[in-house]
């Protein structure tokens, strides 16, 4: 026999979770609107409605990407799951096989021990 068993085989695939570090637009904290000039106003508070649409459709698209690796390992732990039950399955078989060929050997060690002797 190998020593397969105590060699630990890797189940799945470890997904980092994305982190909030990556490059990319970054929202302004604080934005100065002239108080005189309306037109200049909106065209500020566009420029950062517009700068919060991008930062949010780049969260999105790491959000769906997140979700998708999510149910990539997900498919993969429900067949690694089959997998362990198939295993179990074929391993209970051959209990019973076992157990069932020891009860005949006890049967026929019994009737021996009760056989006379010669």
């Amino acid at each position: 026999m190998t020593d397969q068993a105590a060699q630990p085989r890797p189940s799945a695939a470890i997904i980092a979770f994305p982190t909030a570090n990556k490059p990319g637009p970054k929202p302004t904290a604080m934005i100065s609107l002239p108080s005189e000039d309306p037109a200049a106003r909106l065209r500020a508070a566009l420029a950062a409605l517009d700068a919060a649409v991008t930062t949010q459709r780049a969260a999105v698209a790491d959000w769906r990407t997140a979700i998708g690796d999510l149910r990539c390992a997900m498919s993969n732990l429900g067949a690694s799951v089959h997998g362990y039950r198939d295993s179990i399955d074929q391993l209970g078989t051959r209990a019973t096989s076992l157990g069932d060929a020891a009860r005949k050997l006890h049967a026929q060690a019994e009737i021996l021990e009760g056989a006379p002797k010669r």
